[in-house]
């Protein structure tokens, strides 16, 4: 099952930045700014701006606005690096968060590559980053919603109307609820409100042991987990049967025996 977890701010707001000509757009101000996210966040507060080049040479953050005075989202693409970063859904522009494809990515990391971008970029096997969720959703109202499709093809989705991630000082602590999902799917994430992150060398789950360990990737645990979008990938081959919540996990409706 292919998965992707998304966040949106509610409002629809657009902080975006391209790869494409800049013919349809004016310049609204050039700042300074640590990374990527801080120049997102800072786009996102104002609603002039439409898009968000951010070069990481020089630190520098710039917010266009459209010419054409275009309120819509619109497709959006990484200055640097090429990939697509923000899509639109409706009137929604989602941010990908999290993207399993195959196995050429391994995500059974320790604390500080989960704290980082790591990855093939979001079309591909892709995880943001524990700070750049931080950034994004400490300001303003965002959801997140759980993109999957199963090995025969059918596709399902978990919804959550309000999400967020603490700082690092607080290990990452998630904030999540308001469920809805697709036909037969159940809740596996609002369980999760309140808990810390967890990677295989810093343990901030409800277990004796460290869930990240013995199920080789990195969560929200409790004792353990409901869902794992971070397991190890495993084809269709090896998509069903032993060993047991070891995989790509959304076990309500799936199973514990069922990789995504």
């Amino acid at each position: 099952l292919h998965h992707v977890t998304e966040s949106a701010a509610n409002s629809g707001q657009l902080w975006q930045s391209s790869r494409g000509s800049l013919s349809d757009y004016e310049a609204v101000r050039s700042l300074p700014s640590q990374s990527e996210s801080s120049c997102a966040v800072r786009a996102n507060i104002d609603t002039a701006v439409h898009l968000m080049p951010f070069n990481a040479s020089s630190s520098l953050c710039a917010h266009f606005r459209c010419r054409l005075g275009l309120s819509h989202c619109r497709k959006c693409r990484n200055a640097n690096k090429g990939f697509q970063r923000v899509r639109t859904a409706g009137s929604d522009c989602w941010t990908t968060v999290q993207h399993r494809v195959s196995g050429s990515v391994d995500f059974y990391r320790n604390w500080t590559q989960y704290q980082s971008e790591f990855g093939e970029g979001p079309d591909g096997n892709y995880w943001i980053g524990l700070n750049a969720l931080h950034e994004i959703t400490q300001h303003g109202s965002h959801k997140v919603r759980f993109l999957m499709k199963a090995w025969n093809g059918s596709e399902h989705w978990a919804e959550y109307s309000s999400f967020s991630v603490g700082p690092e000082s607080d290990n990452y602590r998630l904030s999540v609820s308001g469920f809805s999902g697709s036909a037969g799917i159940g809740d596996c994430f609002s369980a999760l409100n309140g808990q810390q992150f967890t990677t295989k060398d810093a343990d901030h789950d409800t277990y004796p042991g460290n869930c990240a360990v013995f199920f080789r990737g990195a969560w929200w645990f409790t004792a353990c987990h409901c869902t794992h979008p971070n397991g190890e990938y495993r084809d269709a081959s090896k998509a069903t049967g032993d060993p047991y919540a070891q995989g790509v996990i959304w076990s309500l409706y799936f199973g514990y025996y069922y990789t995504h």
